[in-house]
């Protein structure tokens, strides 16, 4: 985005203040503008999920890619015309856009740049800035870890919007190193805790019960998050998922991913006897 003649500023943040908002489930796009005076802009930012790369991830369901949209933002272009650079315009928009995701819940803040040379403004402005075609993973509730690969010349960058997110030192299973980003994708207040362990289990902590499953059992609850239902097979299993005391999407879910019914699953539901399970 460059500043190639005038009114380019100010035509640039009216299509994209008007023309190219988000379904709700998608996240929310924004952008900013630095005027010199009323009308001439001399500074814009846009920024919004990076839907591109979310939607690339294979294993994700649609509810799982929203929730993933509304926790990471991406500044998608910041510039600034040649007369006003020098003021830091550019570390004022983003420090007003991080300020402004980061009161909708967002965690973090991604960037991409191909100008090596801006690496410390950058870093002044507090994104961590890898090196040239180093990926991005961030860590998934789940268990799984995210990737977001570069290409050799793409620069990527992160910056936290919350002071819980933070980095610790990993591996692949290959053994290759790796820098993961944790704490940006958390689960709703209330959820209950997911602990993945090395041999593939699970430990779920919901209040003050405490459950583990093994590794089989595990696979298939994941394979469960990830089966689409339609909302008519929501709807049939809804009141058979209400005697469980389950939620429904997750029960048909459960149901179609396994190919079981919830009483084959699960006996019959609390509350009755033996020959209610065999009606």
């Amino acid at each position: 985005m460059e500043f190639t003649q005038p009114g380019i500023g100010a035509e640039l943040a009216h299509t994209i203040a008007f023309r190219h908002r988000l379904e709700p489930a998608c996240g929310v796009r924004a952008s900013w503008v630095a005027e010199r005076r009323r009308g001439e802009v001399v500074g814009v930012l846009t920024a919004a999920p990076p839907l591109g790369w979310i939607g690339s991830i294979k294993m994700l369901s649609p509810e799982h890619r929203s929730y993933v949209a509304h926790h990471i933002v991406e500044a998608e272009a910041v510039s600034i015309a040649p007369q006003a650079r020098g003021r830091r315009l550019g570390h004022h928009l983003i420090e007003t856009a991080a300020a402004h995701y980061t009161g909708l819940g967002y965690r973090l803040m991604l960037g991409t740049t191909t100008v090596l040379s801006l690496a410390p403004y950058y870093r002044q402005v507090g994104f961590t800035v890898l090196e040239p075609g180093e990926r991005i993973a961030v860590a998934d509730p789940l268990g799984a870890v995210l990737h977001r690969p570069a290409d050799r010349h793409v620069v990527q960058m992160w910056k936290a919007l919350h002071p819980e997110v933070t980095v610790v030192g990993s591996q692949m299973p290959d053994g290759t190193p790796l820098q993961l980003l944790t704490q940006v994708l958390v689960p709703p207040p209330g959820s209950p805790e997911v602990v993945r362990h090395d041999d593939g289990s699970l430990t779920i902590c919901d209040g003050g019960a405490r459950q583990t499953v093994d590794a089989r059992t595990a696979g298939m609850m994941e394979r469960m998050y990830r089966t689409p239902v339609t909302e008519e097979e929501v709807r049939e299993g809804m009141a058979e998922a209400l005697r469980y005391g389950l939620e429904p999407l997750m029960a048909a879910r459960l149901r179609k991913a396994s190919g079981y019914s919830l009483p084959e699953l699960m006996g019959p539901p609390r509350g009755t006897g033996a020959s209610a399970g065999r009606r």
